[in-house]
């Protein structure tokens, strides 16, 4: 088996017998164990995610493939999902997020299928992109903890690179949104959205900033252990309080990155401006922050929402998202 060709075993959604025996072959399930149900949990981005029910347990699985699960033309490094096992590793060993992110149960390396504790009937933060929907003082306390919390993690000699996801994600960041010949359809996202946001793909200021924030996002020397993908697709509403899931981008780096991904998606939502201030009065700064590059890589992250492949469910009019791409602009340009 190659790198990254497929495995020898590939979960499906509908191959039930075909699950049972793998999970009976692998000695996942007793001799009189049954299994009842496998259903699709949560969107599945970047990897096939999977709810297993049995007669005597329910787990979820997750196993990547060479291609972005949402979008099979997109190339993907499969290494990915020994990466997320790694980082909730590393989060046990430190005693990190113990009740805020799912436990991993096991880990079948050879065919890159995870298994993680089911949380329960569950859903993301994303409706927050509804127009109405705002996010409570205790939820955005919530998440500005669990982020300060997972920030502290000391570094070791554990250190997490996770660079073939970071240059897929640096392209689809700071290269593809700004390029004339992207193939990117953004008419069919919004009409006129194409023609009106021409200017961001031909700006000379903008491009160099951008450069310069995928060059500091690929650096290696980060010292702060990141989810890499803090926005509101990871967060989880459960009955036990608020959990983060999906972290196949985590990596060593700087946390201005994540603060500015979280900031860009409440601007984005359309969050009130006393709760964007909170998650500033909830996370714990190191007096080594960079403010400007933390507002340089919100406003780019703001940016490659609005005109990129990564696409959100925002009710937006063209004029709000052309503001919106004009107040990120100012952000990278002027920090």
């Amino acid at each position: 088996m190659t790198k990254d060709s497929l495995t020898s075993y590939q979960l499906s959604l509908s191959d039930l017998e075909g699950l049972s025996v793998y999970l009976n072959n692998h000695k996942r399930m007793g001799k009189a164990e049954k299994l009842l149900t496998v259903s699709v949990a949560g969107e599945g981005n970047m990897n096939v995610v999977l709810r297993v029910k049995t007669t005597e347990q329910s787990f979820i699985l997750k196993q990547s493939r060479p291609y972005v699960n949402k979008y099979p033309s997109v190339p993907a490094p499969m290494s990915r999902i020994n990466v997320e096992t790694q980082f909730y590793r590393l989060l046990a060993q430190n005693g990190v997020w113990e009740n805020s992110a799912p436990k991993v149960l096991w880990f079948d390396e050879a065919n890159l299928i995870l298994c993680l504790q089911d949380l329960g009937a569950t859903s993301d933060f994303t409706d927050i992109y509804k127009r109405g929907v705002n996010l409570s003082k205790t939820e955005i306390a919530q998440l500005a903890s669990r982020i300060s919390e997972l920030h502290s993690v000391p570094k070791s000699e554990i250190v997490i690179d996770n660079e073939a996801m970071r240059i897929l994600n640096h392209a689809h960041m700071y290269l593809l949104p700004l390029s004339l010949n992207n193939g990117f359809d953004l008419n069919s996202v919004l009409p006129g959205l194409q023609d009106t946001t021409e200017k961001f793909r031909n700006n000379p200021k903008l491009s160099k900033c951008a450069k310069m924030l995928g060059d500091i996002y690929l650096q290696k020397e980060g010292e702060t252990l990141l989810h890499g993908d803090f926005y509101p697709g990871s967060w989880l509403r459960t009955t036990d309080g608020i959990k983060i899931i999906d972290p196949e981008f985590c990596f060593h780096g700087k946390p201005e990155f994540e603060l500015g991904v979280a900031i860009a998606h409440l601007k984005l939502a359309q969050q009130s401006n006393s709760i964007m201030k909170d998650l500033f009065v909830y996370y714990h700064f190191d007096k080594r922050f960079d403010g400007s590059l933390f507002t340089m890589f919100a406003g780019m992250e703001m940016i490659r929402r609005l005109i990129g492949l990564a696409q959100l469910p925002l009710e937006l009019n063209l004029q709000e998202r052309l503001d919106l791409l004009d107040e990120a602009y100012d952000l990278v340009v002027h920090g």
